[in-house]
């Protein structure tokens, strides 16, 4: 999948900080992830950000956006649901194999995602934000 867009939503086996903490290397299951890209490091490339999708009410002092109808339509999801923003995966998405399917379900819009990247950035600035490489 080379062609990733800030915004779509993709399924992918995400691997929870916890799960990673434990020493697990890959997702259980593929779930709908959000794909926020950002410019980091000197060569100026896009770098994705994977944020995953869940329809199980965060747990008390977690950081999630609730995902509204109308961005839950578009992207073709179920609600209830919340993008987690206090822990993400990073991938090389041209070449991950934790991708289940390289088309996206669908997107959410530009004003919803800048309210997901100002969510995560609080995360960030607060320090309670976790990242998990998986390359």
């Amino acid at each position: 999948m080379t062609d990733a867009r800030h915004g779509d939503i993709i399924l992918y086996s995400y691997l929870w900080a916890r799960q990673h903490e434990r020493g697990e290397e890959s997702g259980r299951k593929a779930r709908p992830t959000c794909v926020m890209l950002i410019l980091a490091g000197r060569d100026g490339r896009p770098k994705p950000l994977l944020f995953p999708i869940t329809s199980q009410s965060p747990a008390a002092g977690a950081r999630a956006v609730q995902i509204p109808e109308t961005e839950a339509r578009r992207a073709k999801l179920y609600t209830p649901a919340w993008v987690i923003v206090d822990e993400f995966n990073t991938d090389d998405l041209a070449t991950s194999w934790a991708i289940e399917d390289p088309k996206p379900l669908g997107q959410f819009s530009r004003k919803f995602m800048s309210r997901i990247a100002a969510e995560a950035a609080a995360a960030i600035r607060a320090g309670s934000v976790r990242g998990v490489p998986r390359r």
